[in-house]
């Protein structure tokens, strides 16, 4: 059973991401990068990806992490603090620990193409 099934789909994942992205608009140092972006559009689109991520049928069709964001010029502290909030997120969902520690590990290796270096 992939982790997509195990949490419940779709529906699950995206709860989850509607969430993380109310959390990530309190934060005065994140909201910034979202200034100019759909946020229906964006959270359909995270949801796609952490889905495939997670093993589901959906498959992501967007441009590659590092052509989203290098633009951006993200600092690794916010992308700290987003990952941060991500796993809140995940535990607050009732993601069990072990879930959670492997979620992270793949969002810890998408780093080098999110995080900006000159």
């Amino acid at each position: 059973m992939t982790l997509y099934e195990k949490y419940g789909g779709f529906a699950t994942i995206h709860t989850i991401v509607k969430e993380f992205y109310k959390d990530l608009l309190a934060e005065d140092d994140l909201k910034p990068y979202f200034a100019r972006v759909s946020m229906d559009f964006l959270i359909q689109h995270q949801t796609d990806f952490l889905s495939q991520l997670l093993g589901g049928p959906i498959q992501y069709t967007g441009r590659t992490l590092r052509e989203a964001h290098q633009v951006l010029r993200i600092p690794k502290a916010h992308f700290d603090l987003v990952a941060q909030l991500l796993q809140e997120n995940l535990e607050d969902a009732g993601v069990e620990t072990d879930d959670v520690q492997t979620i992270m590990e793949i969002v810890a290796s998408t780093l080098p193409d999110i995080v900006y270096t000159d």
